[in-house]
């Protein structure tokens, strides 16, 4: 048989409890974040990415959000796709093998890389013009981690 609390018993549970649940885990709240809006042949140096989450469907396939905070300390959402999602995946890629960052199944990153990047589109071998996005390393690890959390 189950033991019956009054409400303000309950409720002093609940509370400890959630107290201990928020200090295991996240905070459950949703971070607001807006969309950058990288242009074309235009250098944007010295964002954050935090965290990436890829296979989100759009209009014109599969997407990768790339969470990331500028230098001003806000905080956006870069999407990439086609071309500029496989030339993420590939710098990932390398800073991963190389171990300069860990990253989870979800996406998350063991601590932020700062990078400087530029949106541009090139011309293949074909004549072809596709999208292309690079990227170039800045800070990672406990330098960038401390950078970030000062904005």
């Amino acid at each position: 048989m189950v033991r019956q609390t009054s409400i303000e018993e309950f409720m002093k549970n609940f509370k400890d409890q959630e107290a201990e649940d928020r200090a295991a885990g996240g905070s459950g709240e949703f971070e607001e974040r807006t969309t950058l809006k990288a242009e074309r042949d235009q250098v944007y140096a010295g964002y954050y990415i935090e965290s990436y989450q890829g296979g989100i469907q759009g209009n014109y396939g599969p997407n990768t959000a790339i969470r990331v905070t500028s230098p001003e300390g806000a905080k956006e959402t870069l999407w990439v796709n086609g071309f500029e999602e496989t030339h993420f995946q590939n710098f990932l890629k390398k800073l991963v093998d190389a171990g300069t960052v860990a990253v989870d199944e979800k996406g998350n990153l063991d601590a932020p890389l700062k990078v400087d990047f530029l949106r541009t589109q090139q011309q293949s071998e074909k004549g072809n013009t596709y999208n292309r996005i690079m990227f170039v390393l800045q800070a990672s690890g406990e330098e960038a981690q401390m950078e970030l959390d000062s904005l």
